[in-house]
């Protein structure tokens, strides 16, 4: 039987601990320094020019705040407009001859009186022979045909007129969208960081109208190191706080990449951090202090 002294059992209990300290297991909820960090835009948007003209308005300069689908400006439109508004009386005319059962009823009417007309000279003849001459019953039974054929025309001219009435809307929502490239519009929300042209400028198709970006969310970009990894980074917590700023302005953010590359270097991978920027204090381009939370701390996905 082996016997310890006190002493041996504080050394055996003391390298067991320092086991734990180190373990793996434990040091995957450490908490991670993220190094460089530094606050990036995630979304940066040039608008550019669609189509070739003037530039007719400008309601937007340096620094204002827009939102998705706001009316920023607009290249000289007034030819399409006309010709929407020609369009728009061409789509009018087409459902009202389509509406228009006028001629339908008319040959309606018509055939009712020839077929009338047909049948009485038969039964007159019925009655008493030869009281219409064959020729002249031959003739009514064309006169009722003919007025059957008028009501199939009518019929077939209120079909094309439906045909009419989908060209002319094809037609119209060919030029809104001429239109509506003439038209400069946010695609989302953000900041006007840059206006390139302005009112009364020439441009053509592809030149760059204004630069707008999104500063709510914003990423944190930086670098941990490879070896202090231990479990699944992606979607944990983390603390961001300005550098040389008070610790009562940090923010939370959340992990939402981790480079698959280790830098053969320095032995470092990059992460990106997403961060709420409702009230506007950050700024792409700051440095900032950025600490991703032990794993317990994982917010629920």
């Amino acid at each position: 039987m082996i016997k310890m002294n006190c002493r041996q059992v504080v050394q055996i209990l003391g390298c067991v601990g320092c086991m734990a300290l180190f373990s793996p297991v434990l040091m995957a909820q450490d908490a991670l320094q993220v190094e460089g960090a530094i606050l990036k835009t995630i979304e940066a948007t040039t608008l550019a020019a669609a189509v070739p003209g003037t530039i007719l308005e400008l309601h937007v300069k340096e620094g204002d705040v827009v939102v998705a689908k706001q009316a920023l400006g607009k290249i000289k439109d007034e030819a399409v407009r006309l010709e929407l508004t020609q369009l728009k009386t061409q789509i009018e005319l087409s459902r009202r001859k389509q509406a228009n059962d006028i001629n339908r009823r008319l040959a309606e009417k018509g055939k009712q009186v020839a077929d009338n007309e047909h049948q009485r000279a038969l039964n007159a003849n019925a009655r008493v022979p030869d009281t219409y001459p064959i020729n002249e019953i031959d003739r009514l039974k064309l006169v009722a045909d003919r007025a059957q054929l008028e009501v199939e025309r009518a019929l077939l001219e209120q079909e094309l007129a439906a045909f009419d009435v989908s060209l002319a809307l094809g037609n119209y929502r060919k030029s809104y969208e001429l239109y509506m490239r003439h038209q400069i519009v946010a695609p989302a929300d953000g900041v006007v960081v840059a206006v390139e042209k302005r009112i009364g400028e020439w441009v053509e198709p592809g030149t760059d109208l204004l630069r707008i970006v999104r500063t709510n969310p914003l990423r944190v970009e930086g670098f941990i190191m490879a070896t202090d990894i231990h479990g699944d980074l992606m979607k944990r917590s983390a603390v961001i706080s300005l550098v040389g700023g008070a610790s009562e302005d940090s923010v939370l953010g959340r992990v939402v990449f981790v480079s698959p590359d280790v830098n053969p270097v320095n032995s470092q991978i990059r992460v990106f951090i997403e961060v709420e920027n409702a009230d506007g204090k950050l700024r792409p381009g700051m440095r900032v202090h950025a600490r991703i939370e032990p794993q317990s701390q994982k917010p629920n996905s």
